[in-house]
């Protein structure tokens, strides 16, 4: 496998996804999939995003080599930190802190 092919590999087993379900998700079909992990086999581009589509994620998501699995929660909290002002984030923060502090005595 190369570098993509096992990124695509990884974020559908990160998912509990056979390939199979990532074909029927996609829209592609799962020979071709197969074919990608079992070769060297470079998926093209337009493939690439309806895998991304698929996965729910965006291609740059695709291409970062450091990633954090976003669930629906976390981007919700992520929007809303977005809204705040600065007073208001720095004192989010300060709870978040004082929490932390607590939970670890």
């Amino acid at each position: 496998m190369n570098r993509y092919t096992m990124r695509i590999d990884k974020l559908r087993r990160d998912r509990g996804w056979s390939v199979y379900k990532l074909a029927q998700e996609s829209g592609l079909s799962a020979p071709t999939i197969h074919q990608w992990l079992e070769t060297e086999t470079v998926p093209t581009l337009f493939a690439l995003e309806q895998i991304c589509d698929a996965l729910k994620i965006t291609l740059a998501d695709f291409f970062a080599t450091n990633t954090v699995n976003v669930t629906p929660q976390i981007k919700e909290l992520y929007d809303k930190w977005l809204a705040l002002s600065v007073d208001e984030k720095k004192s989010v923060e300060l709870i978040i802190n004082n929490y932390a502090t607590l939970k670890r005595t």
